[in-house]
């Protein structure tokens, strides 16, 4: 069965789901959301909306998806059992060795790992199940024989609808980085979404170079069902009621085979539509991927203008605009205006008029954003629970009822008798007349009375009995569950084991080893080109005189499709170890028997996390998230983040719209905002080419027990200085001291 799951940021676009067809909903609470704009639901209410979801036979996932501190360890814990408790079908965890402790004290839970996690590959799926996972949310990323692959070990979760993250799934710091506001904690500021110019010919103009547009796959979603796919995810916890709910009812005439699809699909595009929609990376990178004339919504074009001037301008439309309805004007593709609809501008045959603007021109589009009526459809929408009632009673008798619906038959006696009537008594329409009111439930029900004589009954005491049925109706339709009493949460002493080097640097030109290396343990090889033989025999050619260890650099994102290359070209028995961004290689070093050093992207927040990583075979040590502060770090085991580049984006995709016949291919491009600051964009070819973004200032050297420096688009200088603890050009701070987060 396919299941369409919803987003609801808030009580209207919860109800929108579960009225428009959703199987499912899914929503965060006040703390540990990913999506903490939102307004979101809390611990106290949240049975309120469970309740409403379960008796309409609609399923409740609960996201407490971002990473955890060490200080709010037992409030997560208590968060996620007091969520259960409330109802929650299941519950959607970021760090996945959190999950597995939360698992383990609580066998009972049903756990998804979120998108947040990375899972891109077998690897990631199959270590996921291990650790108690029922489902995994994949990344956005991951291509279509990935994801049928994963689907045959996993039940699986796949984002067809909405946003589409610039960066791999977990490993942006560049909200972090920019102003202290962390996407891993759910407060990123989508600086992603602004204007930006690279150095390459025919980018150079400011455009939106990073905004991707919309996600829409449409009725490709049922290539994703014959693969295996369970879940099809609808991305908005941020968005209206109204996108909601055109979402949901699109992919349910999509999967059911009804409805308008046409008239579905403009819906959407009205309630929200950035860059005419993209179909991602599922089948490869679309065309359609960036859109970098238009960040926003764009709306659906329902008109051309016509004369521009006056106060007015006329718009030649056949679309008939209510009140409040907004527009905005499109000349080519960029936004030129925008206004709302009003009925007292002039009427015009043909079209419609809005307020003019100097800089409109004549056969400019006019696309509508605010459609209020389509709002209107939307909350008017009710799905109800069909019930039977069959009612009998007579005089100086009880009232007895028989209810019939999705649950069975139950059958309820009033606490009262029937009197005999001293007048008029009530009818079979009387009866069935009152239980044909529902009050708030969302009863469709027939009722069939059956009464003998001139029974009587007191309207209140009638009212009263109704209601009782009623609730106890909507009770049994609600469902409800054992609640679990509070439990220790235990975690083994295990602990890391003490790394035999203290020092580690990140690299990918080998002629860096001779800028002043003698302090490192470690040297972490980060080819340019996973499949060119000559750059590793060049790097273990200038290390071979150095006693260092020597690892292998894998970066998060990593398709099996990647993997095998890696496994193909790259001389992994000359390393001793790997350097990984992404869990899935704990699976990966298993297999290969290599030592595994966990880097920043494991994201490693807390001292549970630690503990549970260090239970793998292949763990050598592990580094800690770069976005802790010095003191959040302080007494947490593992490496920091002390000097050289900060990598604050892992692309998974081309950004030059994969333009290869034109492409200079240069190893290192550079990103600069509209404020004149420089992002060093490093592209590498593991399977296909990838892109990495750098932040715009290195990271100061700091002082700390374990140090790991990234050298990757330092120059020498500013290399060798790093690694001798002396002040780099253009250094700052940084993440990892601010304390910011």
């Amino acid at each position: 069965m396919c299941e369409i799951l919803a987003p609801a940021g808030d009580e209207a676009a919860f109800f929108a789901a579960v009225h428009s067809g959703a199987d499912a909903v899914y929503l965060g609470l006040t703390d540990f959301s990913a999506r903490k704009s939102a307004v979101n639901f809390s611990v106290e209410n949240l049975k309120k909306y469970t309740d409403h979801a379960h008796a309409l036979g609609v399923r409740v996932h609960v996201a407490l998806n971002t990473l955890v501190k060490e200080g709010e360890l037992a409030k997560f814990f208590e968060c996620a059992r007091l969520a259960w408790n409330a109802g929650a079908d299941a519950l959607i965890v970021q760090d996945i060795f959190l999950g597995k402790i939360l698992k383990e004290t609580y066998p009972e839970m049903v756990l998804h790992l979120s998108t947040q996690a990375g899972v891109c590959n077998l690897y990631g799926a199959r270590l996921a199940k291990r650790y108690g996972f029922s489902r995994v949310i994949l990344a956005r990323e991951t291509p279509f024989d990935g994801i049928a692959a994963i689907a045959r070990e996993i039940e699986t979760e796949v984002f067809v609808q909405g946003a589409l993250c610039t960066c791999f799934s977990g490993q942006c710091y560049l909200s972090a980085c920019i102003g202290g506001n962390s996407g891993n904690r759910g407060r990123c500021k989508q600086p992603c979404r602004k204007k930006y110019s690279i150095d390459r010919r025919g980018f150079g103009e400011l455009a939106y170079r990073l905004s991707l547009s919309d996600l829409s796959l449409g009725e490709d979603v049922k290539k994703l069902a014959a693969a295996g796919v369970r879940s099809f995810k609808i991305e908005g916890r941020m968005r209206s009621a109204s996108y909601v709910g055109a979402a949901v009812a699109y992919y349910r005439d999509i999967f059911d085979g009804t409805g308008d699809l046409a008239a579905d699909l403009s819906d959407l595009k009205r309630a929200y539509n950035r860059g005419d929609y993209t179909k991602g990376y599922v089948f490869g990178q679309d065309k359609k991927l960036i859109s970098s004339a238009v960040q926003g919504h764009k709306g659906e074009r329902v008109g051309t203008l016509e004369r521009a001037n006056g106060k007015y301008v006329f718009v030649r439309s056949s679309f008939a605009p209510s009140e409040g309805d907004g527009f905005k004007i499109i000349r080519g593709e960029a936004e030129v205006g925008g206004g709302a609809y009003s009925s007292v501008f002039p009427n015009r045959k043909g079209g419609f008029c809005l307020p003019s603007r100097p800089d409109y021109r004549e056969g400019d589009g006019v696309y509508l954003t605010n459609d209020t009526a389509l709002a209107g459809r939307v909350a008017a929408r009710r799905k109800t629970v069909p019930l039977e009632i069959a009612l009998e009673t007579g005089e100086n008798i009880p009232i007895k009822i028989k209810v019939r619906g999705k649950f069975g038959e139950r059958e309820f006696v009033s606490p009262f008798v029937c009197e005999s009537a001293k007048t008029r008594g009530l009818s079979e329409k009387d009866f069935e007349e009152c239980f044909c009111k529902t009050d708030l439930y969302p009863f469709c029900v027939s009722v069939k009375a059956k009464v003998a004589g001139a029974p009587f009954a007191v309207k209140s005491a009638l009212n009263a009995f109704r209601r009782d049925v009623y609730a106890a109706v909507w009770a049994e339709l609600a469902g409800g569950r054992e609640e679990l009493a509070q439990r220790e949460v235990r975690v083994e002493g295990k602990k890391l084991p003490p790394p035999t080097f203290s020092a580690a640097a990140i690299l990918d030109d080998p002629s860096l080893l001779q800028a002043g290396c003698d302090r490192l343990g470690t040297v972490i090889f980060a080819p340019k080109n996973y499949k060119n033989p000559d750059e590793f025999d060049e790097f273990f050619k200038k290390s071979q005189y150095y006693a260092w260890h020597k690892y292998l650099y894998l970066p998060a994102f990593m398709t099996d499709g990647d993997i095998d290359a890696v496994k193909k070209n790259v001389p992994l028995g000359r390393f001793d170890g790997v350097y990984a961004e992404g869990t899935w290689a704990i699976g990966f070093c298993a297999e290969q028997n290599l030592k595994l050093f966990a880097g920043t992207g494991f994201g490693f927040f807390n001292s549970f996390s630690l503990s549970e990583f260090a239970k793998e075979n292949c763990v050598e040590t592990a580094a800690l998230s770069k976005e802790l502060s010095a003191a959040e770090s302080e007494g947490l085991e593992g490496f920091r983040l002390a000097g050289g580049a900060i990598k604050v984006m892992e692309l998974g995709h081309c950004p030059f719209s994969k333009t290869c016949v034109s492409c200079d291919k240069k190893d290192a491009y550079v990103l600069t905002d509209e404020a004149g600051r420089r992002f060093p964009l490093r592209r590498y070819v593991s399977g296909v080419c990838r892109f990495e973004l750098f932040n715009c200032a290195a990271l100061a050297p700091q002082s700390c027990a374990y140090h790991l420096y990234d050298l990757r688009t330092l120059c020498a200088a500013d290399a060798r200085a790093c690694l001798r603890g002396e002040r780099i050009a253009s250094a700052t701070q940084g993440l990892v001291s601010s304390g910011v987060l």
